[in-house]
């Protein structure tokens, strides 16, 4: 194979590379996969947040019932007093201690039965949370599956077409590679073309009869005057 011909194959095979680099891009799991996993943070971060409503509920309820407890202890204790006592002033000044822890725990109880009707709201939510990031973690799994599925075979292929493209440039003189390597670095992968009838294989821009007539006199390989590929003049 002459040398312009295995700058041909090179180039389809760089081509061929750009194409399933494409295709593996544009996956649609891809799109599919970002979306389910930028959702699943936000509900990751609606849990978090109930976990967190939910402990400040069980702490102020916990508060609560130590409290209530405490006043519980606090009413035997002082009426163990009144029964032991016959003052009157004492009897009156305990009294109205034991009304006064009678008033707090009527209003302990209201504030514990909010703090629970609160608590199932909250573990309503926590279940929706939960369910949401279930059906979520579902969905990335089959997607995902699918998506490592048809990559695979992708990028097979793009290993089979790199090893031929590897064998192909070890075939071409190194300052031709050379060449060719920095005009495809520069042209976005693809680094050679071919006339086609009169114009470049690549660009399509036409080439008068004076750029045709240098370029066939110059030799297999050339340049094209407007997109400064490597041209090879006859394919």
């Amino acid at each position: 194979m002459s040398d312009a011909n295995t700058l041909l194959e090179i180039t389809a095979a760089d081509y061929a590379l750009l194409k399933l680099k494409k295709r593996l891009d544009n996956l649609p799991q891809r799109a599919r996969l970002l979306e389910i996993r930028t959702k699943r943070a936000e509900v990751d971060t609606h849990a978090a947040q109930v976990a967190q409503m939910r402990t400040s509920c069980d702490q102020a309820l916990k508060l609560l019932q130590d409290e209530e407890a405490m006043l519980r202890e606090r009413t035997h204790e002082v009426q163990a007093q009144i029964d032991k006592t016959n003052n009157y002033k004492e009897v009156t000044a305990l009294t109205n201690e034991l009304e006064s822890f009678s008033r707090r725990m009527e209003k302990i109880e209201f504030d514990e039965l909010r703090q629970m009707e609160r608590s199932d709201k909250i573990s309503q939510v926590a279940e929706q949370a939960s369910a949401a990031l279930a059906r979520l973690t579902a969905q990335d799994e089959k997607l995902l599956a699918s998506y490592q599925a048809q990559a695979g075979t992708i990028q097979k292929e793009a290993a089979l077409t790199q090893r031929l493209r590897e064998k192909l440039a070890a075939d071409l003189p190194p300052d031709l590679l050379k060449r060719y390597e920095k005009a495809r670095a520069s042209k976005g992968g693809q680094g050679a073309a071919h006339i086609e009838g009169n114009h470049c294989s690549v660009c399509s821009v036409e080439l008068t009869e004076g750029q045709l007539g240098k370029l066939r006199n110059g030799g297999e390989i050339g340049e094209c005057p407007h997109c400064h590929r490597l041209l090879v003049v006859d394919a």
